[in-house]
């Protein structure tokens, strides 16, 4: 049925065969191999206004943006945990030795990669939210244990399985981000639950500081770390089951009119909703366009940065001189700087001035990053220039928001809902792999200053601004070339639909324009 509204606002039921006989345009073909949303809009297409759609994407945000920030949140701490060990003497009690630290770093990520296909597989055959909270769970199981480790093996075993559960995560929330809002509104939602990785530190490093003065039972405070925060993660888990909807398609909290305006508004996205077929041409597409592999190598490049940006930062600072309680608290606001660059630069580009600024924002934001790197590198260490190094490591944080606007640019400028999950493998095994090959450039022999990690990191904040560059020219040009081509064709609102939820990819859809 087709809900239409009167002048006086009473709702009246349409048949809905007389609109397909009429336009000829939903098939029972499109409704098979289309995306999931167009199943349901075939039977129920509702009219709303702005005002109702508001109050939709109201209730979206309230119940939603918490809980991403705070499941983000909890997964970066989880990840950081090993950073902050070090800083409290992982290192020594754990009788780590030469690169052993960096090889725990390393075996996170090598767990993370392999962990990648299947888990994109899973999350599109089955229920994302569902598949997230059981691995959510696992991984705070696998945090938990790892306080029993006292010896490399043992932390080696936890950081791999601990990579192998988290490797859903952020590609989960990516699908779920552009599976509930707009693509102007994904950059700034997407900034909000990314802003955990900032608003995480400066929080955490109040309670690791307090956990590191715990002295029971014979065990070190890395120990004490592992367990507390495992055993958080397993509670959140637990809950996640009811509060994470993976799509419209599946949400409780919405009630039926509300899933149809939710579905229904997404519609000039032309990325679909949920498609469980896992289409072999769209899996060619994806590892045969350009523009896929300039984001994965973006990816990449930035990923390089990470080891200063995070879990190497505490050793740097007592390299400073620094005492290990002093390091921890002094990440605390370049936490804060991080979360404001990443919440700003969010917010910017879901407003009507960041239309098409989208990779200008990030060459941008790598510009405090290259600022630290020469600080870092050039400055050398003496009590008269602790405040200049001390200024590169509050500087870094700001590149975080560059990772949080790539996020958005894979929900916004992939579609085809098997060709966004292989992007999704490819731009997070990118990911991976520069987080394993990152931190064998911070070599311990060249603490505390870490000169190589450090021009490998400059190298990769200069090679992604270029990168970046030539990515937002080709977009602008495909953009002008479909303008040209499409001018003067107009569709229906039934044939709108249809192309909306076709499930055709970003690259047979001429309608589809990229954000740049």
């Amino acid at each position: 049925m087709v809900a239409t509204t009167l002048k006086d606002g009473a709702p009246q039921a349409v048949e809905l065969d007389y609109v397909i006989q009429k336009h000829d345009v939903i098939t029972e073909e499109m409704v098979n191999e289309g995306d999931a949303a167009l199943k349901i809009l075939q039977d129920h297409i509702v009219e709303y206004d702005s005002e109702e759609e508001a109050r939709v994407r109201r209730k979206i945000d309230f119940h939603l943006v918490p809980v991403m920030l705070i499941v983000n949140g909890i997964q970066f701490v989880d990840k950081l945990t090993i950073g902050y060990a070090a800083t409290y003497g992982i290192i020594t009690q754990a009788h780590l030795e030469g690169q052993q630290y960096s090889l725990l770093l390393t075996l996170f990520y090598i767990a993370y990669l392999v962990a990648q296909y299947p888990t994109s597989y899973f999350m599109q055959r089955f229920n994302t939210g569902h598949y997230l909270c059981i691995n959510f769970i696992l991984w705070g199981v696998v945090l938990a244990c790892t306080g029993a480790a006292t010896s490399f093996p043992g932390l080696a075993a936890g950081r791999f399985f601990l990579g192998i559960f988290e490797a859903c995560l952020n590609p989960g929330f990516v699908l779920i981000s552009s599976s509930w809002w707009k693509r102007q509104e994904q950059a700034s939602r997407v900034s909000f639950w990314y802003s955990a990785n900032g608003t995480a530190s400066l929080i955490c490093g109040i309670l690791f500081y307090g956990i590191a003065h715990i002295d029971k039972a014979g065990m070190f405070p890395y120990q004490w770390m592992f367990i507390i925060f495992g055993c958080i993660t397993i509670v959140l888990g637990v809950s996640l089951w009811w509060l994470l909807p993976s799509s419209p398609l599946d949400c409780k909290w919405l009630n039926e009119r509300e899933r149809l305006i939710a579905i229904e508004r997404l519609k000039d996205n032309r990325t679909g909703v949920k498609n469980t077929e896992h289409k072999k041409e769209q899996v060619i597409e994806a590892f045969t366009d350009m523009r896929v592999w300039m984001l994965v190598g973006a990816v990449f490049f930035h990923n390089m940065t990470n080891s200063l940006q995070t879990n190497f930062t505490g050793l740097i600072l007592k390299g400073f001189g620094y005492t290990s309680y002093q390091s921890v608290l002094l990440q605390m606001p370049g936490g804060a700087i991080g979360a404001a660059a990443i919440l700003l630069s969010g917010t910017f580009l879901s407003s009507r001035w960041g239309k098409n600024c989208t990779t200008i924002i990030m060459i941008l934001l790598y510009i405090p990053g290259v600022i630290a790197c020469c600080l870092l590198y050039a400055v050398p260490i003496r009590d008269s220039t602790r405040s200049a190094h001390l200024a590169a490591i509050f500087l870094i944080p700001i590149v975080a928001a560059a990772a949080g606007v790539m996020y958005s640019l894979l929900a916004s400028n992939v579609a085809g809902y098997t060709k966004k999950s292989v992007s999704g493998v490819m731009f997070f095994s990118a990911y991976s792999v520069s987080n394993i090959v990152s931190p064998q450039t911070f070599l311990s022999k060249e603490a505390p200053k870490y000169t190589t990690g450090v021009f490998v990191t400059l190298g990769a904040f200069i090679i992604n601004m270029i990168l970046l560059s030539v990515l937002h020219i080709i977009y602008r040009r495909e953009n002008a070339k479909r303008d040209r081509e499409n001018e003067g064709v107009e569709l229906d609102e039934v044939e709108d639909l249809a192309n909306a939820f076709s499930d055709m990819t970003d690259r047979q859809n001429s309608l589809l324009r990229y954000k740049y």
